[in-house]
């Protein structure tokens, strides 16, 4: 940028130009801070999937040792649900 250049057109050359300049840092600026806000979902999205996958796999054991403990208890209620008895 030289300032001689806009030597001819004084002052209504050399504002516009400012202008733009500002426009384009302006710009920038927004697009580098989207840009990094868009890595930041991008990686707390892939968290957010390594969690699930944690607790789908942490639960389906402890889900499956449920089933078989309560299959346990009905079967002993059938089995001895006659002797027991309330006072």
């Amino acid at each position: 940028m030289d300032l001689p250049s806009f030597a001819p057109y004084g002052v209504f050359g050399l504002v516009p130009t400012l202008a733009l300049l500002a426009v384009k840092i302006l710009f920038a600026k927004v697009e580098d801070e989207q840009k990094r806000e868009q890595a930041r979902a991008d990686r707390l999205e892939a968290e957010l999937r390594e969690l699930h996958a944690a607790i789908r796999n942490n639960y389906s054991v402890v889900l499956n040792d449920a089933t078989k403990a309560v299959a346990e208890a009905l079967a002993f209620i059938r089995h001895y649900g006659g002797g027991i008895r309330r006072r």
